[in-house]
């Protein structure tokens, strides 16, 4: 199994937890880490490196250069480093035909070996729909922002599957960068933004429930439950709730329990990361934080320690 990270040295710890939980889940599979990076010491690569070595997998470092640093600044508090996932497109071994990028902010509770073999069926990437901007209300304007139509919808790219061979055929890595360089300052979400724009069109969908999963209230409509589908609350709805709380229960069913449990994936994603200094106390962190602190625990690794 070939997976890539992003990290710099304040999400070491993270990204080695991460690591962690995902080689205690694949037991028997070799896993080999690839770690597009510009910043990062030889020594946090030996350590990083030796981290992986106690698991018996294969950490193997990309350097990006810093060019694309000086050309390029971040946007909305997202480091700049988000980007090297494209930038490390090239920088691969070209007999990597696939290859599962990560985002270091999440727990990995289940074998993801089915969504590493999943087909593209001609397409790019495959990925997860941004629940957390449908819930939280700023799914369409990202839509609009980027003028993806209305048919498509917007992928949250902590969890993407590439397609490596169709990707050099189109030297996609090549057509982003020069879209970032041109207009860097129009991405509010950096690269995420980039590959929604660009490729919207060519993408297969895995489960957001089972491998992108971000701390949040699910509620069901129980309606749409009734004729086979899955459709949650969005946040006009929950607005609606904190004024007509009996009539919203009558149409929905809270079921985040249930999501969290058969969740493969934990996505920490924006203000609701458990090590965060500066999140607000919400009682559905309670849920979702279990995954972090059992991790916590099995890796032996305490975070900013």
């Amino acid at each position: 199994m070939n997976i890539m990270i992003v990290t710099n040295s304040a999400y070491l710890p993270h990204a080695r937890l991460m690591l962690g939980s995902l080689f205690r889940h694949h037991p028997g599979i070799k896993i080999n880490v690839f770690l597009p990076y510009e910043e990062l010491t030889e020594q946090e690569l030996t350590e990083l490196s030796e981290f992986c070595g106690f698991f018996g997998e294969e950490l193997y470092p990309l350097y990006v250069g810093d060019e694309f640093k000086r050309r390029v600044r971040s946007r909305n508090g997202i480091g700049v480093d988000t980007y090297y996932r494209i930038l490390g497109i090239d920088l691969l071994p070209k007999d990597v035909e696939r290859i599962l990028y990560l985002d270091a902010d999440m727990v990995i509770r289940k074998d993801l070996t089915e969504l590493y073999r999943t087909d593209f069926k001609g397409t790019m990437f495959v990925v997860c729909e941004d629940i957390f901007g449908k819930i939280n209300g700023f799914h369409e304007a990202n839509k609009r922002r980027l003028s993806i139509p209305k048919e498509y919808s917007y992928f949250n790219a902590g969890v993407m599957l590439f397609n490596l061979t169709a990707l050099h055929r189109e030297s996609a890595a090549e057509t982003m960068l020069s879209h970032i360089y041109r207009d860097f300052e129009r991405y509010e979400y950096n690269d995420q933004d980039v590959m929604n724009e660009l490729y919207y069109n060519q993408l297969t969908w895995a489960g957001w429930d089972e491998y992108n999963c971000p701390p949040a209230w699910y509620y069901l409509n129980k309606n749409a439950s009734n004729r086979g589908e899955l459709a949650f609350a969005d946040y006009e709805e929950i607005r609606r709730a904190e004024r007509d709380p009996e009539g919203f229960m009558r149409e929905y069913i809270n079921i985040t329990r249930q999501i969290y449990d058969n969740a493969k994936i934990i996505h920490y994603l924006g203000d609701t990361k458990p090590w965060s200094t500066t999140r607000k106390k919400a009682a559905v962190y309670d849920i979702f934080d279990e995954a972090y602190y059992q991790e916590q625990a099995q890796v032996g690794y305490l975070p900013g320690s």
